[in-house]
């Protein structure tokens, strides 16, 4: 499954203001969902892609590490997957590119 990799020396930090700007309507195509496990992910909000992936978020030191996922009753559905995942990129790079220095898409 793709992730992305960013470089941050705030992870924690960066990881709620991407949720803040989820909750406050910032970034309006997005929605939060809760899983099994009470973490956090993010879907996009548009029917025709909801809920076929989700974004998992992982605070690793000095990263901030997005994984794709999927709810256990789902196919692994790649072209989802790989639509969050340059979706996200273009929300990073428009809108959180004063948090981070680096980032990079793993496959």
């Amino acid at each position: 499954m793709p992730n992305i990799t960013i470089q941050t020396k705030k992870a924690d930090a960066f990881k709620k203001a991407i949720f803040e700007a989820v909750e406050d309507e910032t970034l309006k195509t997005w929605e939060i969902r809760e899983s099994a496990d009470d973490s956090y992910l993010l879907t996009h909000k548009p029917e025709q892609w909801a809920d076929r992936a989700l974004l998992k978020f992982i605070v690793d030191e000095d990263n901030l590490v997005i994984k794709t996922t999927k709810w256990k009753s789902r196919q692994k559905d790649a072209v989802a997957e790989n639509y969050f995942i340059g979706r996200f990129i273009e929300i990073l790079l428009q809108h959180f590119s004063t948090h981070f220095t680096d980032l990079k898409v793993n496959k």
